[in-house]
């Protein structure tokens, strides 16, 4: 049995996404995956085969203002709009659905 961990740490965790980017090309499989924050996004596009999905969201959307802006912390107190990122972009009908 095999797993992996990816921790996340913010947009640090461009590298975890480009691990995991290399595993799908890779065919190379786990048996178990635990993600932490972005470690838990980047594991999502790994089990959804979506290679090369996660580095649109640290290089493209973290550009936008709904995404990332002081609006953002002085409107709902958080520098980073989660809702923005795991909902409007990612739902059904969004830019980049999982």
């Amino acid at each position: 049995m095999n797993g992996i961990i990816d921790t996340g740490g913010g947009l640090r965790d461009i590298f975890g996404a480009g691990v995991l980017d290399y595993c799908m090309e890779h065919q190379i499989c786990f048996d178990y995956a635990l993600g932490v924050s972005a470690g838990s996004a980047n594991l999502v596009a790994y089990i959804a085969g979506q290679e090369g999905r996660n580095v649109h969201f640290y290089t493209e959307y973290a550009r936008r203002k709904e995404y990332m802006s002081r609006e953002n912390f002085f409107r709902k107190k958080n520098y980073v709009d989660l809702d923005y990122v795991y909902g409007t972009l990612s739902n059904d009908g969004g830019e980049n659905p999982v």
